[in-house]
């Protein structure tokens, strides 16, 4: 059986269906309303999966050596994102919190 998808935006039983969402099928007669008048549309399953969609980087590989203006000293760059602080040897950063005193 197929699923009654929205086209335009339905407001029914106090909820809002968007175009796109599926829409109840338990009042027949708000169903055959819908579809007469192009509310909605009768899709079948398979179509109605979507198939998902791989990202792909929009900036530079992590890490990569290369040039950086302004340079931040002698020797090469990171262009992208920086590794780790582990990766790098990078010492912890002290906590610049006040310690509680024991009195």
């Amino acid at each position: 059986m197929g699923r009654l998808t929205a086209v335009f935006p339905v407001l029914f039983g106090n909820h809002n269906y968007e175009p796109g969402d599926m829409l109840p099928l338990y009042d027949a007669g708000f169903v055959k309303e819908w579809v007469q008048n192009g509310t909605a549309v009768w899709e079948e399953d398979s179509t109605a999966e979507k198939q998902a969609v791989k990202a792909s980087m929009a900036t530079a590989i992590p890490g990569i050596t290369g040039n950086a203006y302004p340079s931040a000293g002698t020797g090469q760059d990171l262009a992208g994102k920086p590794p780790s602080r582990k990766t790098r040897g990078a010492q912890p950063e002290p906590s610049r919190g006040r310690r509680k005193s024991s009195a």
